[in-house]
């Protein structure tokens, strides 16, 4: 294999200074070692304290794992991690968000859509109903934005309605989120975030969807003295209430960690490097 030279007009200027060093013109090659050659080092107090984790399975990611299908969070018990759980035969002590409301969840779940305007107009939209199924698709889309600003769904000031589960979830995923947001967002700063909605008459989109979708999985998220917690952290607390048989050790058996697709979502997209630090 011929190795390539590094030139000018290969670098991205606007690289941050801690990467511009390790650029190279050439793909590295591909690990084989599911390790990375990190052996984790386990406690002298996890050692001397066997038992069964408490928690055989926690979940930090973002839409993949959440378990977002047709554009919208909705069905969380067909995301994998609880795919996983089944084959583990602890499907039921699996905790995850489920407060999705009506309307196929959020933001806009598109086979709803398809569904309605097949209910209406059949299975193909002729030209003269273009019109009819327009203003259908508005209408729909108006009753999802009253449902989560106005309605049922709204998390604004006290009247919150999200459920408090009963301790924190063990799928911590949540759609759209990045690297940053995993340690810096919980359920206090969602809601500082959430602002007053406003009912747009054209623009018929969810506002404040994330925030919405992300309180139902974080609010359960919380210390003993009901300080927020962020998915780290809330994994971290997981796993220090220990084994079953005596609350010592490590309390999470096995810990997926999915996260990073939406940091480099804008490259994908756009076709065009932009670095993370460009998008907080």
């Amino acid at each position: 294999m011929v190795k390539r030279l590094l030139t000018k007009d290969m670098l991205d200027f606007d690289a941050p200074d801690q990467v511009k060093d390790v650029i190279q013109p050439q793909g590295r090659p591909p690990e084989t070692d599911p390790t990375l050659g990190i052996r984790p080092e386990l406690s002298i107090e996890v050692n001397q304290q066997p038992g069964t984790p408490r928690h055989r399975l926690v979940t930090i990611g973002d839409s993949l794992s959440q378990g977002v299908q047709n554009g919208a969070i909705f069905k969380t018990d067909l995301s994998y991690p609880m795919m996983i759980a089944q084959e583990m035969g602890w499907e039921e002590h699996l905790r995850r968000p489920s407060q999705y409301g009506e309307f196929g969840g959020l933001p806009l779940n598109l086979e709803y859509l398809v569904r309605r305007l097949e209910a209406q107009f059949g299975d193909q939209i002729q030209w003269w109903e273009l019109g009819p199924a327009l203003f259908s698709i508005r209408a729909w889309m108006d009753d999802i934005e009253d449902y989560w600003e106005r309605g049922p769904g709204w998390q604004g000031g006290v009247g919150s309605t999200v459920a408090m589960d009963k301790g924190i979830n063990h799928n911590l995923a949540i759609y759209g989120w990045n690297l940053t947001d995993i340690i810096s967002n919980d359920a206090d700063t969602l809601r500082n975030a959430i602002q007053a909605p406003t009912d747009d008459l054209l623009r018929q989109i969810v506002e404040n969807a994330n925030e919405h979708g992300a309180l139902r999985v974080l609010d359960s998220a919380r210390d003993s003295e009901g300080k927020a917690l962020t998915p780290v952290q809330a994994a971290v607390a997981l796993g220090q209430e220990g084994s079953l048989e005596n609350g010592q050790g490590d309390g999470i058996e096995t810990l997926m960690v999915m996260i990073g697709a939406n940091n480099a979502m804008g490259s994908i997209a756009q076709l065009q490097v932009r670095w993370s630090c460009d998008r907080d």
